[in-house]
Order: structure tokens, then sequence, then C-alpha cells
């Protein structure tokens, strides 16, 4: 390859000092099969980011966050094209989300085939050929290399920013995210590649041979160390998710459950009651919190703004009422409000109304 490719370190990698080295292949690997998202940003949440081509027709693995949620999420692949992008499924404990190429205002060609990573652990290929075992793909000490739109320093057919480093060990995460527990406790990569930035989580870990090992992860701060923490999501706990989201969904079994799965016939009260006089879609402000309401006990105060719900963006009143229908009386409710000048993040715990019971 001629061209010079800039990590987000100062890392420069080019094809004299590639060649034979392994870097090549993953380079090859990573740049086509990673792809820039763009949507809107919603208080510290950056809006851009990255995800990976996992189908030839289009489907993506990302990170959960909310720039997902945005109103029109775009997408451009590595020629520079530009997609809209559809929520296929989401996990608010794995932090994951699948995503679907569409068809949008920019983009007149069809759709596909798209290079893609094939992330299925163990079993067989179309092809008959077995797939790789995920534990064999890598060794502690290993080079990796991690491909995702850092800082947005790609803003259109730029190739995504590239960073090496090696793969330390797999263990369990345990992290924060500004003041709150990071709801993910499973099996991470650890590596040294600094990946903690703006836009880079969702982007793809590759090996030197080129395979997909992992998903760069969300920005956290470790317990153990108080540091920012470089990890990416094993190749294996991605395919377990992407598996799941695509079988179809046994509504009568709860381990099936999604997210988006409405739950009609029970209702919360959190507490929280909105301003809902005046334009006809207002911001979703605080009016007041009833007292020793769940609301109250979580922190949540009057002229609160709320951002979001679960890790989904409110934008007016009636997404938060929409939100709030989908949320099972026992699930707490993770909310991000603005108050003033800051951005806070709180955890309520909702009661259950009796079916004939007046709010």
């Amino acid at each position: 390859m001629k061209r010079t490719i800039l990590g987000t370190l100062g890392f420069v990698f080019t094809a004299q000092v590639a060649a034979g080295s392994g870097f090549e292949t993953a380079i090859e690997a990573a740049l086509p099969r990673v792809v820039k998202l763009y949507g809107v940003g919603v208080g510290p949440q950056a809006g851009y980011g990255s995800a990976v081509l996992i189908s030839e027709d289009g489907l993506l693995v990302t990170v959960f966050s909310l720039l997902i949620d945005a109103k029109r999420l775009r997408a451009v692949t590595f020629d520079g094209s530009t997609y809209d992008v559809e929520v296929v499924a989401r996990d608010a404990h794995r932090q994951l989300a699948l995503l679907r190429l569409t068809a949008g205002e920019e983009q007149t060609s069809s759709l596909g085939p798209f290079p893609f990573f094939d992330i299925r652990c163990g079993g067989a290929q179309d092809g008959g050929s077995p797939a790789a075992r995920c534990e064999d793909l890598l060794r502690p000490g290993e080079w990796v290399l991690a491909a995702g739109n850092s800082f947005k320093v790609a803003d259109g057919a730029e190739p995504v920013s590239l960073t090496h480093g090696v793969f330390s060990t797999r263990t369990r995460l345990d992290a924060r995210r500004r003041v709150k527990d990071f709801p993910y406790r499973g099996d991470v990569l650890v590596i040294d590649a600094i990946t903690s930035n703006p836009g880079a989580p969702g982007g793809a870990v590759v090996n030197l041979r080129g395979e997909f090992v992992g998903l760069i992860g969300r920005e956290v701060v470790s317990n153990l160390t108080h540091t920012h923490f470089n990890f990416a999501m094993p190749r294996d706990v991605v395919d377990q998710f992407v598996t799941e989201s695509l079988r179809p969904a046994d509504l009568n079994d709860p381990s099936l459950a999604r997210l988006d799965v409405l739950i009609a016939d029970q209702k919360i009260d959190p507490g929280i009651r909105l301003t809902r006089t005046g334009y006809k879609r207002l911001p979703p402000m605080v009016e007041r919190v009833q007292w020793g309401s769940p609301a109250e006990l979580a922190g949540v105060r009057k002229d609160d703004v709320i951002l979001s719900v679960n890790g989904r963006s409110v934008p007016d009143v009636e997404t938060y009422d929409e939100r709030m229908t989908r949320i099972s009386p026992n699930d707490a409710i993770d909310l991000v409000v603005q108050r003033g000048n800051r951005i806070v993040s709180l955890r309520v715990t909702p009661k259950p109304l009796d079916g004939d019971k007046k709010q």
C-alpha cells in the first residue's frame, strides 16, 4: 500500500515498514471493514463513532451508546459512500449494538456486497472450511492493530486512524464511566494500544494475520488502577451477541426478550412529572418530583432536563413517555440529566402500580 496511514498516537505505517511484518496484512484487512458513524452528540457523547462490517449485505456491530439513537444515523464506508443506518438490536448489559446499512439520500448505487469480517467462532463457514477458534487467535505478547474513527480524523473518504499495541491478557472487566459503574462485568481483551479516545469505540482489533479478534470497547476508567483502560470485547462475546440478536425472539422466553419489546400490561411510576404545557415538542424538563418517590431517592431534581433513559436519547416529552413504556416494573432506570452546566448520571429503581391505580 502506497499511502501513509497515521495512527492516533503518531505511529506511522507505510508499505515499506509494514511489508513482511504482518502489519500490512492487518492494515489491508481492517481499513475496508471499519465504518465511520455520524449522528448528533448528546452531552459528553460525541456525535461520531466506529462500527465493523460483519456481513456482505451490510450488517454492522458497534458499541451501545447514545449515538445509535440519532434521528438520522449515517455511515461512511472506506470508499467514501454514505448510507443510512437502522438499529437491529442492542444489548445494554454487554454494551453492544447490531446495525444495518440502508440506502440513504446520498447513496444511489445498490447495497453491497461489502467486505466484512467473519466473526464466527468454530463451526463451518459457508464454503465448508472451519471458522476460526477464538481461543487460537491470540497469545499474550502478540501484536495487534486497532482501527477506529478517533477524534473524527476521518470525516469522509479518509481512512480511519490506526494504532498498534500488544495483547496482554484476557480478564474480567471492573470499570466505571464517569461516576457510574460500567454495566458489563464479563471477559475483555487487555491491549496497550491507546483506544480510549472519542470515536474509537466500535472499531476493530485485528491480529497480524488480518483476523478480527475483538471490538474496541467504550471509554472507561479501571476501578483497580483508576486510569483509562484500553480493552476490546472478545470475538466470541461479539459472536454470541450477534447470534442471539438474529435469532427469532420468543416473547414467552424472558431470556430472549429484547430491549425494544414493548411491555404494555404493567406500569411503572418513578415519580417524575415533566412540563407538558406550551409547544408541542417540549424538551423533557422535570417540573416536579414526588416526595418519597424512587426518583427523589435517586436524586432527580426540579428543572433537570432528561437527556437519556437507559442509554437511549430522549429529545422530547413524547419520546420520554415512549421510552418509559418499554421498562419492566422491576428494572432500574439509568438516567442522564443536564443540571445547569453539569451532566449527571442517576439510577432510579421504580415501583409498579396496580392496574387501576390513578396517577
